[in-house]
């Protein structure tokens, strides 16, 4: 072997030991990146977990699979493309991120109907306490047979019972499921309109369309 054949052969040695130890950094950074991304989508999949399972309590429901039956088949899947898995899971934690925000707005209003003005919830819940008062009145009217003494205690002590129990149902209706909370994170005290002067209305009402039921028609 000539010595410009022999120096051939150190050199390409010597680019091929070179280009190993470029793609052997290349890989280990590549492997360091992944790691670091790994870890990032763990602990946030961590936080969302938590969240999760702490929302779940806070609104008195049952926690959700946070284990699909697809997810083993997803991670199989993975050791093949690694990187777009990761993309994938991160993809998907924010989207989880998004709807978990959105459903704690969603829980931070009225209970009933929270897209209307409360004035009209409250008109609905002692409306509904009104009407099903009236119809036990008209019961008691049919079954007893006309007035007497008696008629006067039904006339006015079911609408005031059912005017009580509406304040309540009120309370309900327009209290959120979950407190409102500042800009630091803290819970804000809410504030629930009751309207007792609608009830009281709506019972003199009552009382008027019974009065006209047991006296007057």
């Amino acid at each position: 072997m000539s010595l410009s054949a022999y120096e051939d052969l150190v050199h390409e040695l010597a680019r091929l030991d070179a280009d190993s130890a470029a793609s052997s950094a290349q890989a280990t950074r590549r492997l360091e990146r992944r790691r670091l991304a790994l870890a990032a989508v763990r602990t946030e999949l961590d936080e969302r977990t938590s969240e999760v399972v702490d929302l779940s309590v806070r609104l008195r429901q049952s926690t959700p699979d946070l284990m699909p039956s697809n997810a083993v088949q997803e991670a199989e899947t993975a050791v093949d493309d690694p990187d777009a898995a990761l993309a994938h899971a991160e993809t998907a934690l924010r989207e989880a991120g998004l709807s978990l925000r959105a459903t704690v707005r969603a829980a931070q209003r009225p209970t009933l109907l929270p897209d209307v003005h409360h004035v009209l919830r409250e008109l609905l819940v002692y409306g509904a306490c009104m009407v099903a008062c009236l119809l036990g009145q008209l019961v008691y009217l049919a079954a007893s047979g006309g007035g007497g003494e008696a008629a006067w205690w039904v006339m006015f002590l079911p609408p005031v019972m059912a005017a009580l129990v509406g304040y309540l149902l009120v309370g309900a209706a327009n209290r959120p499921r979950l407190p409102l909370t500042d800009r630091s994170g803290k819970p804000v005290k809410a504030v629930v309109p009751h309207n007792p002067r609608l009830g009281v209305t709506l019972a003199v009402c009552t009382m008027a369309l019974f009065a006209y039921f047991a006296f007057f028609a």
